[in-house]
């Protein structure tokens, strides 16, 4: 795999104190209108999606700490509004290890509450001293899960004329076979269009969701 070099670190260290501004101010009616509100790592450029055959290295060192630092005052700053509301809350930060740049804070209420807190698929690891949850404040409390990323099987045979390049097609089926050879977690669901379709589950890593 080749990874895109991130030129101008300063600047995007710059950027991420941008989001940080951006989103530091729950914005309660759309949170009443839609019972959740979430702030992903919105920073160039980590939140876009290559279009090339690299991929774009996770944020290390300086980038990697504001950004930590930035979903707790994110938290931080959300948590003052909810309590303000004096009625039930989800409130937590969702930290993805070592993808930290899928990281984000994540509040709910009304039936949104239940949803959020069964999302994800609970695992028994433990925090070491290299942790992610180290750089955050020690009051967090943080519950281990699995980040897979899921994988349609119907998107990955997608009909051959429909693509832009065919070596993008070959590298989907070449993935598809490694899904179904492998010993990977799978779903078989059914499809809008009334067809039979599987979800495969490629681990990624860990994601602590955290609350204090």
């Amino acid at each position: 795999m080749r990874y895109k070099k991130i030129r101008g670190l300063k600047r995007k260290v710059d950027k991420i104190q941008n989001w940080i501004d951006e989103y530091l101010d729950l914005n309660i009616e759309q949170l009443s209108e839609y019972k959740y509100q979430y702030s992903k790592v919105y920073v160039y450029p980590w939140c876009n999606l290559t279009l090339t055959d690299s991929e774009i290295p996770e944020p290390k060192g300086m980038a990697k700490k504001e950004i930590l630092n930035g979903l707790e005052k994110i938290y931080d700053g959300w948590k003052t509004e909810l309590e303000k509301l004096n009625r039930p809350y989800y409130l937590k930060i969702w930290l993805y290890e070592p993808r930290v740049s899928k990281s984000q804070v994540v509040c709910a209420i009304d039936e949104k509450i239940d949803y959020y807190e069964n999302i994800f698929e609970k695992a028994d690891f433990e925090e070491n001293s290299s942790s992610f949850t180290n750089q955050l404040n020690s009051d967090f409390k943080w519950q281990p899960n699995i980040d897979e990323e899921p994988y349609w099987e119907s998107d990955l045979l997608w009909p051959v004329d429909q693509y832009e390049r065919i070596e993008d097609s070959y590298s989907d089926r070449r993935i598809l076979n490694k899904l179904k050879k492998g010993n990977f977690k799978n779903k078989e669901i059914d499809s809008p269009n009334g067809n039979k379709d599987t979800i495969y589950f490629l681990p990624k890593g860990k994601i602590w969701v955290g609350e204090k």
